[in-house]
């Protein structure tokens, strides 16, 4: 048997595809493991990069049909809502041209944010307390009051709307309605979290309150309550007994209203029950009596509520479809912004005929227009699947119920 020369070379044979590749090598060379290995580290360096270049390339095909797809539906929509003053299409449309001459609710904000700026933050308010308060605070949403803000108001309107022509309101009362709305409305935060504790621990907005984080207890928030309640009791008892019986008649309305959220699509129109009545209470305290004008601004402010507060629901409607509670957001659905709109002139109508029963002048009717018109300026521009934008359309309606009380004065 004839013996092999060390020279021979070793042929190494692959099939890839239709191709062959052959890679030779003497025996001397295979036999040194530095050369194997890194002819090995080249090969998989080599086909790590073809693969790499390969994935980067389909990478960017598939995120350029998304960016065309994308691009797409939002032609699809725009051209959908073309005209429409309602759905944000203002162009060829009149009443759209109209509205896009008023600020987007951002810049509304950014204006009344400048004006107010002076006032004390609810958030530094909390923190120059001992911290044993935090929690105690954060329940009754001290740091957030917006809440207040849009329960003060209807009373304070009322407050004005008794007052006599060319006089001044009764300032020493709107002052301790005031106090009362900030007592009331975090007594009103503590029962409701008292009751959602168990759903609150399931929502990503609320899931850190000082119930559901485990901050506090149900007892100690029993107590907070009974305190909020009591000197809320001492105000309510200091004014006239139609307006003590309105104020009891409310603490039902207040501690039935986180039940409505289990039982009812509407919840939304409860609060605008509750949150309003201090439009009728104001009144009262002011003349003892009642009439169309207090009414009429009861009505006003409950389609303002249904307003700013369904459109505040959108940001929770992934939560609370999943939980299973309900909320006008999921109710309305894609028509929350036609039935908000139709709210919206609702509560035009309702603030017209209060300014005829309370002998308003045309700075009221001119302002009355111009904040309805704001609104709907609002509704145009709200993304209700994006919760910064629907914050912001929330937000600006402190300003307008400002607007209107000022228009009152």
């Amino acid at each position: 048997m004839l013996r092999q020369p060390r020279a021979l070379l070793l042929i190494r044979t692959c099939c890839h595809g239709n191709h062959l590749h052959t890679t030779t090598a003497t025996l001397a060379e295979s036999s040194d493991p530095k050369k194997q290995w890194s002819d090995f580290t080249e090969n998989i360096q080599k086909k790590g990069k073809w693969w790499k270049g390969k994935y980067q390339e389909a990478w960017k095909d598939e995120q350029e049909k998304f960016r065309k797809a994308k691009q797409e539906f939002r032609d699809k929509r725009e051209a959908h809502y073309q005209g429409s003053s309602t759905q944000g299409g203002v162009e060829g449309d009149i009443p759209g041209k109209i509205l896009s001459v008023f600020p987007t609710p951002a810049s509304f904000n950014a204006k009344f944010d400048r004006a107010l700026s002076k006032l004390p933050d609810g958030a530094d308010l909390v923190r120059k307390t001992p911290q044993w308060c935090w929690p105690y605070l954060q329940l009754s949403r001290v740091d957030k009051p917006i809440g207040a803000w849009l329960l003060f108001l209807p009373s304070a309107w009322g407050i004005c709307m008794a007052a006599p022509t060319f006089g001044l309101p009764n300032l020493p009362l709107i002052a301790l309605f005031g106090v009362g709305a900030v007592l009331m409305r975090g007594a009103g935060c503590t029962i409701n979290d008292m009751w959602d504790v168990d759903l609150d621990r399931q929502v990503v907005r609320t899931r850190d309150r000082p119930l559901a984080s485990g901050q506090l207890s149900k007892q100690q928030a029993l107590q907070w309550l009974a305190i909020q309640l009591g000197v809320s009791a001492l105000i309510l008892f200091s004014l006239n007994t139609q307006t003590i019986i309105l104020g009891l008649s409310s603490l039902l309305l207040v501690g039935s209203y986180p039940l409505m959220k289990r039982i009812t699509d509407l919840p939304q129109l409860y609060l605008g029950l509750t949150f309003n009545l201090g439009t009728l209470m104001g009144y009262s305290a002011a003349t003892g009596n009642l009439g169309l004008a207090p009414f009429s601004l009861y009505i006003a402010g409950i389609c303002w509520t249904m307003i700013y507060d369904t459109v505040y629901a959108h940001q929770d409607k992934v939560d609370d479809r999943r939980v299973g509670v309900g909320s006008s957001a999921l109710r309305f659905g894609d028509r929350t912004v036609q039935i908000c709109t139709n709210f919206t002139s609702a509560m035009g109508i309702a603030l017209f005929l209060a300014g005829l029963a309370g002998g308003c002048g045309p700075i009221y009717y001119i302002s009355s227009f111009l904040t309805c018109s704001m609104i709907m300026r609002g509704l145009s521009l709200v993304n209700l699947d994006n919760p910064k934008s629907c914050w912001e359309f929330f937000i600006m309606n402190r300003n307008i119920g400002l607007v209107i009380l000022l228009s009152i004065i």
